[in-house]
């Protein structure tokens, strides 16, 4: 992953792409608690002009044992890129994703569905959109108590959310 955000972020992983197949290497795994990654962390990690960018390549250099993100996530991130960066900014994001080692993809379900309907509308007042709503869930469900985030929402229910407040 260190290829994306080591000079030229988005840019130069694209070029290095273009190359053909090849691992990205990340450091050896030390936090030892699971970790979610929301959407944020991954804008500021792929996007240099972020004002997250230093924390968040750092995070990313020194990856957990065991870390998760969900589809909805996914697909959150992925419109982000699309729609403010570009098409070639969603692929990026895309190949990126596919690099980085032990990463779960947790997926939506029927019953997930139903559990993140019933956070809304318990959780109603703090505007939370769907997807914050859902990875409260996939939290609660997971035990998981380590965000790599860049806002506050999924601290709502005493997650602590990194690089903010860092």
């Amino acid at each position: 992953m260190d290829a994306i955000c080591r000079g030229g972020g988005i840019r130069r992983f694209e070029r290095e792409s273009k190359r053909g197949p090849r691992r990205l290497s990340a450091a050896p795994p030390v936090t030892p608690g699971p970790v979610f990654l929301d959407s944020g962390i991954f804008i500021a990690f792929l996007d240099r002009s972020d004002r997250h960018h230093p924390s968040a390549a750092r995070l990313f250099a020194d990856p957990p044992r065991r870390w998760y993100t969900s589809l909805a996530v996914v697909s959150e991130t992925y419109g982000w890129f699309l729609h403010r960066l570009g098409e070639e900014a969603a692929r990026i994001f895309r190949l990126a994703l596919a690099e980085l080692p032990r990463l779960q993809l947790l997926p939506l379900t029927q019953d997930h569905h139903a559990a993140v309907l019933a956070n809304l509308e318990r959780l109603r007042g703090h505007k939370l959109t769907y997807v914050d709503a859902s990875s409260l869930v996939f939290l609660r469900a997971l035990r998981i108590g380590e965000v790599w985030g860049t806002d506050q929402d999924l601290a709502l229910e005493g997650a602590r959310v990194i690089p903010v407040g860092r």
